[in-house]
């Protein structure tokens, strides 16, 4: 398979690796606006090295089959349409685009494709999610009745004093963004939620705000409150202005608490487990006139992004889907309803209101 990659700075450059290891895919080209960064991307093949350009038409070129974007929000709808025109396979980095409108017109494109489109959403390279979503189906944690996540960094800040000192990012611009840290971070856990849930969000509030990044035009905190279809909540605390990470799945029958990327909190009435990354021993003690599962800490660490021998690589799976002629493993359409999600908080930061989502 023949590949252009495009975008080659930030997260595209750990997950490049997939690219130069697959021994059936061949990147013909790496471009990006910085040529500098764009050539760079190159030279990490060694031997015979794509070529590198700040040119977008390469990515169009007739021998080119699959197309992989990482560049900015902004620049995704032209791109991915123009790629899928021109009849490739295209994986788009997440979220959609900066806008609602651009992303639907990428959904219509893709539906009008009988190539493989899809969505980089890089937590699903994580076995644990998929443990998860197994125990969630298996009723292992009960009914579930909300979820936590807090996603946050301090880049903001860094970002901030770079345009402060006259040096621009597009993360500063609402326009090419789409917003500020909610955005850019929140789709993430949207998406987990409702697949490891299988409920779908059906009302959305919450607050934004901007306390220690002046450079930039979004928000640099924001926390959201969801309720989904299956009247279990979802709690949403984002961040550019301060640094942390953890998941929680809290259920009648038990309870799952991942911390910082490596330690997982897990209890469960239903005995034991063994998954993908998990392995709970299930000692079941009585409190509060039933069965309550014993607490075990579990050290869960993710795997590399540019990790081949993970079967669970969204990038793999991706190329694969694509060279056995199947749908991607994250729809465009799906990427579309978080979308629909987050501008929903917004519309409620705005507002002060809780919104209603069809």
């Amino acid at each position: 398979m023949k590949v252009s990659f495009v975008g080659c700075g930030g997260m595209a450059a750990h997950y490049l690796g997939v690219y130069r290891d697959l021994p059936w895919v061949e990147v013909l080209s790496c471009v990006d606006a910085d040529l500098a960064s764009a050539q760079r991307a190159a030279d990490s093949f060694g031997g015979e090295k794509p070529f590198a350009t700040a040119d977008y038409a390469a990515a169009l070129a007739d021998e080119v089959d699959a197309v992989i974007i990482s560049t900015p929000n902004f620049c995704h709808a032209e791109q991915a349409i123009a790629a899928m025109k021109a009849g490739k396979h295209v994986l788009l980095q997440k979220p959609v685009a900066a806008s609602l409108a651009d992303a639907e017109a990428i959904a219509a494109a893709a539906d009008a494709s009988d190539k493989t489109v899809g969505l980089y959403m890089s937590y699903f390279d994580q076995p644990l999610i998929h443990d998860l979503r197994d125990m969630v189906s298996g009723r292992r944690f009960g009914d579930i009745v909300h979820c936590y996540a807090r996603l946050m960094h301090r880049g903001g800040m860094m970002w901030s004093k770079e345009v402060l000192a006259g040096k621009p990012t597009w993360r500063g611009s609402v326009a090419e963004t789409g917003g500020g840290c909610f955005i850019q971070l929140a789709v993430h856990y949207i998406h987990i939620f409702e697949a490891v849930t299988g409920a779908k969000v059906v009302r959305a509030t919450g607050m934004t705000n901007k306390l220690h990044c002046p450079g930039l035009e979004g928000e640099d905190i924001a926390c959201a409150l969801l309720q989904m279809d299956s009247g279990a909540m979802i709690t949403l605390d984002t961040a550019w202005c301060a640094d942390g990470e953890e998941l929680a799945i809290h259920g009648t029958g038990g309870r799952a608490v991942y911390r910082g990327n490596r330690w997982l909190a897990l209890s469960s009435a239903s005995g034991e487990y063994e998954g993908r990354a998990l392995r709970y021993s299930g000692g079941v003690t009585e409190a509060f006139g039933g069965p309550l599962g014993e607490e075990q800490v579990i050290e869960v660490t993710p795997p590399g992004f540019g990790d081949i021998g993970n079967p669970l690589n969204q990038h793999v799976a991706f190329l694969e889907a694509a060279r056995a002629g199947l749908p991607a493993p994250v729809s465009i359409a799906s990427g579309v309803w978080d979308m629909r999600v987050v501008a929903a908080v917004y519309e409620a930061a705005r507002t002060g209101k809780v919104v209603e989502l069809c």
